[in-house]
């Protein structure tokens, strides 16, 4: 990792476990174009994970830090929104400016900027809150619930209490709303319709808010096949293309030049407008003309 204009400075302790380290860099193959959205290279430096890929000035370890509460990932320190970390999320860092870690997100592949006092020392999380949201308690009661709540999408540290509650740091919250991360996953189309009325957010991919691709996202990581995060690249590689003329059925994906619904069924889909809603697919087509067809593994 780099430091620039930091005193917070790396030490050995946060090489990631997945970046050995190598006294020598050669490309192992034929250069490939790079996607500045999920590639971690810049003019000046790149991930060393790319070191096969790319030729850098200088390469950097990532730094492992979890991301203390949901937050924008910036394509620049004061620029736009291209995704979010989530609360509980790993991070792994490239660079840290004095307001700013540079990285990727290993949970949606997105690169840019988090400021620095949304992440903290890394810790494993166990759970991933799968209700529209987790609302944090005082106790293991109804009546004590605190300002807190954590939206669909978020990662927790939690122990089981009791068989109706779980303890996380800083209260309680109903064990309904968690899922573990060994667990086996649900159904996209279940978590997809609990995000009915959310609204939509630039670069959104929690209950907080979504965008169109992070609607899809957030549906499918929690049914266990994430896709990746951008809309260009979900219509180009997610699942099994459809044809014009297939039958499209429950859980098949419909992309637009700048939008994507996932079908509820045959002639109703779920899709991020204003807000994430449920309504007939003869009503997309304000959208433009379909761009792709796909139907998830």
């Amino acid at each position: 990792m780099q430091s620039s204009g930091s005193s917070w400075a790396a030490t050995a302790s946060a090489t990631s476990n997945d970046a050995p380290a190598r006294n020598r860099f050669a490309l192992s193959g034929r250069s490939v174009a790079l996607d500045s959205r999920i590639d971690a290279v810049r003019r000046d430096l790149a991930d060393i994970r790319l070191a096969d890929r790319v030729f850098a000035p200088h390469y950097a370890v990532p730094a492992r830090r979890s991301v203390g509460l949901t937050t924008a990932i910036l394509d620049a320190p004061e620029g736009i929104v291209v995704s979010q970390a989530l609360a509980g999320e790993p991070f792994d860092v490239l660079e840290f400016t004095s307001t700013h870690g540079w990285g990727r997100s290993p949970i949606d592949g997105s690169v840019g900027f988090v400021p620095r006092d949304m992440l903290v020392e890394a810790y494993d999380a166990t759970h991933v809150v799968v209700a529209a949201e987790a609302v944090l308690h005082a106790d293991r009661s109804l009546d004590r619930p605190l300002p807190l709540s954590l939206p669909m999408g978020c990662r927790v540290a939690a122990v089981p209490a009791n068989d109706e509650w779980a303890e996380i740091d800083g209260g309680y919250v109903l064990r309904a709303t968690l899922l573990p991360l060994s667990d086996d996953p649900g159904d996209p189309l279940v978590y997809a319709t609990r995000l009915q009325g959310v609204p939509t957010v630039p670069g959104g991919r929690s209950a907080e808010g979504v965008d169109a691709a992070g609607l899809i996202f957030l549906a499918l990581s929690l049914a266990g096949s994430p896709p990746p995060r951008f809309l260009d690249l979900q219509a180009e590689t997610i699942g099994t293309p459809l044809v014009v003329g297939d039958p499209l059925r429950r859980g098949d994906l419909i992309y637009f030049n700048d939008h994507v619904a996932m079908l509820v069924d045959s002639d109703t889909a779920i899709h991020a407008d204003d807000v994430v809603r449920c309504e007939p697919v003869a009503a997309l087509d304000r959208f433009g003309p379909i761009r792709a067809r796909r139907r998830p593994a």
